[in-house]
């Protein structure tokens, strides 16, 4: 079952007067255990096979399409198996405009990252906290 942690980050910004400006914020991570791994990868091996079949009926496609969804069946389903977790969002106030920030973030996303506020679009940076 996946379960969602939540791990400290730090935003920093640069203010219009050049000065360093930071806040504390939080990075929601959904994680992934064995279990959920296996169901991930074996739901995008089906879906990869099933593109397959359904490419059949196409008349010259089939010709590449087919052989291309079922070599990539297994490549995807071992891409979906090695993640083991996916950051979902940011939250935090931004340390330029001083409002609370929650910005969503892709499945490839890494920290540290720069982003922009949601509030007043400003360019932000995401930096994890080293905990000791």
């Amino acid at each position: 079952m996946s379960t969602e942690i939540s791990k400290p980050v730090s935003i920093r910004g640069r203010k219009e007067d050049g000065t360093d400006v930071s806040a504390d914020g939080q990075v929601l991570i959904e994680e992934f255990d064995h279990n959920d791994r296996v169901k991930r990868a074996a739901k995008a091996w089906v879906i990869s096979w099933a593109l397959a079949v359904a490419s059949i009926p196409l008349i010259i496609a089939h010709w590449v399409l087919v052989p291309g969804f079922l070599i990539a069946g297994p490549f995807m389903a071992r891409r979906y198996f090695k993640i083991e977790s996916v950051p979902k969002k940011v939250n935090g106030s931004c340390p330029i405009c001083g409002e609370s920030t929650e910005n969503k973030l892709e499945s490839g996303d890494k920290l540290p990252m720069w982003t922009y506020c949601s509030a007043h679009r400003d360019p932000i940076h995401i930096v994890p906290v080293e905990e000791a």
